[in-house]
């Protein structure tokens, strides 16, 4: 999908500056470049390999050599269920670290940072649509809570350094991301990816049924890789209050919907059975959006368009690894 070419406003703003984004090798940081690419910003993207974030010393010396105006902070310690299970401590320590030494320093070199969080902050039990004031009113879901907290700790730096600094950081909380380039490893993948992977598969086995967990009745919002990219850069030129904002679509899709989205875009006709005595996580999830457009920030794909994208993505992958 080629990206949403940017409001002029938003490139003159990126116009010489310097940003630098951290994470910019992964999923969501390699959309997020092919955005920025073609702006007149000097665009810094920093991986895994340029630098340990959780280092104080290494972070200073990246922004010695960079010199950055602005950091959009994509990097993180993270991973499915049982990877938060196995290393909560890792996950919190990791997390908080990276964000606070990018935070500090940033701060010291008169630059901005945008801070991409995780809905994973929001408690447990808040109530629906979920709203950024009812991030501190309660626990987040235990499994991956410490990874949670540690994402809340940074929303309150933003905050706080903002009062007493008059620092310029802004925090967003993006809704489940998909889209092509997504991970669709069964250890590693997300909701929809994983789903992609079994319908398309089991369409090109000629399967007659596939096994969903849960009941199905769960529900998600999903928000495709690329509005995720112009809401980030939208936000980043348009956007100057700490307080924490949510990127999504506002739309509430519950997993046999999808399940369903993915079988048709897939041409799978076989049967699709649930396995109730799976865990299903968080009965519903779906954003209260309305701050975002103070910013100018609407989802524009579909998630039928999103779904078909990435079945036709991951067959053209496959096709490539048989050397089909």
């Amino acid at each position: 999908m080629v990206p949403r070419p940017l409001p002029p406003d938003v490139a003159a703003w990126l116009a010489d500056r310097r940003v630098m984004i951290t994470g910019a090798t992964g999923f969501l940081g390699r959309h997020l470049c092919a955005l920025l690419e073609p702006t007149p910003c000097h665009l810094i993207a920093l991986g895994s390999t340029d630098g340990d974030l959780t280092d104080r010393a290494a972070v200073r010396a990246l922004f010695a050599a960079h010199r950055p105006d602005h950091v959009i902070h994509l990097a993180a310690a993270c991973g499915g269920i049982a990877a938060n299970l196995a290393r909560p401590a890792d996950f919190l320590r990791d997390n908080a670290l990276m964000g606070l030494h990018l935070i500090d320093e940033a701060r010291q070199h008169r630059a901005g940072l945008t801070l991409v969080s995780t809905t994973c902050a929001y408690p447990q039990h808040a109530p629906m649509p979920l709203r950024e004031d009812t991030l501190w009113h309660g626990y987040p879901a235990a499994a991956t809570a410490p990874y949670g907290i540690a994402k809340r700790l940074l929303h309150e730096a933003i905050a706080t350094y903002h009062r007493q600094y008059g620092f310029d950081g802004i925090t967003l909380l993006p809704a489940n991301l998909y889209g092509p380039g997504d991970h669709v490893d069964p250890d590693r993948s997300h909701v929809v990816a994983a789903l992609v992977r079994r319908f398309v598969d089991a369409a090109d086995a000629g399967a007659e049924t596939v096994t969903c967990w849960g009941t199905g009745e769960a529900t998600r919002e999903f928000l495709h890789v690329t509005d995720a990219a112009y809401g980030i850069a939208l936000a980043t030129a348009r956007h100057r209050d700490p307080a924490p904002v949510n990127l999504g679509t506002g739309v509430e899709t519950s997993i046999r919907q999808l399940a369903e989205t993915i079988a048709a875009a897939a041409d799978y006709r076989g049967a699709i059975e649930w396995d109730a005595s799976k865990p299903t996580g968080q009965p519903r999830r779906v954003l209260d959006v309305s701050r975002a457009r103070a910013f100018g920030f609407e989802a524009a794909v579909p998630l039928e368009e999103g779904v078909g994208e990435m079945v036709a993505w991951y067959r053209s992958r496959s096709a490539d690894m048989r050397g089909g």
